[in-house]
């Protein structure tokens, strides 16, 4: 168990907010979340790699009239969401589970720090191969990573997945680098757009579209 985690179960009330104060150090999910709903719009959403819901939150947050389907392989995925159970659903499966379940495609489908904590790049091109099968046509894959440029940002951030999350296989990479895992993994597709969110240069987004 990370650092992290053990802190969190001695929180009790207070992990919420503690949790998004620490988050904050990294990322404006608020703003992130803006910032799609301002490109495109969404009916359904797939977020692989969902973790505790917050990013959930604020994607049902812009997209008032989106339906959203969250997964994880951590246990218990969602479970800090505050969206009625009516417009999210949340299941402790992986990409490939889901895929073969047939779902309705997807409009949006996100996954936001995911693709660092996946070592091995048969399985990121596993992932993403899973997610733009539950894409539908004109729909878009929108990709949030942590950049491997050295920096006082990308520091913090490992040192936070490596020692507070206690992930020991945690693996950034650089932009040039996720460019040709998707240009490898993905044919066909291509980026249709490139955005940052603060507070740091080291968080890339980039949307990926079919050509």
């Amino acid at each position: 168990m990370g650092l992290g985690a053990a802190v969190r179960r001695r929180l009790g009330p207070l992990e919420s907010p503690a949790a998004e104060a620490y988050r904050s150090i990294f990322i404006d999910l608020r703003r992130f979340a803006d910032r799609l709903a301002a490109r495109r719009s969404a009916e359904r959403i797939l977020e692989i790699g969902c973790g505790d819901g917050s990013t959930a939150d604020q994607l049902c947050r812009a997209f008032p009239n989106a339906e959203y389907v969250g997964i994880d392989v951590a246990p218990d995925p969602g479970r800090r969401c505050g969206v009625s159970p009516e417009r999210t659903s949340f299941s402790a499966i992986t990409s490939s589970d889901l895929r073969r379940t047939g779902p309705q495609p997807f409009s949006l489908v996100v996954l936001v720090d995911v693709l660092h904590h996946i070592p091995d790049d048969a399985d990121r091109r596993t992932v993403l191969a899973d997610a733009v099968a539950m894409t539908e046509p004109g729909g878009t894959l929108v990709i949030k990573e942590w950049s491997g440029h050295r920096s006082l940002g990308y520091g913090l951030a490992y040192a936070a997945d490596r020692y507070v999350s206690g992930d020991r296989d945690v693996r950034f990479t650089t932009e040039a680098e996720l460019m040709a895992l998707f240009e490898d993994a993905l044919p066909g597709w291509t980026v249709a757009w490139r955005d940052v969110v603060r507070p740091w240069a080291n968080n890339i987004v980039l949307a990926l579209e079919r050509r």
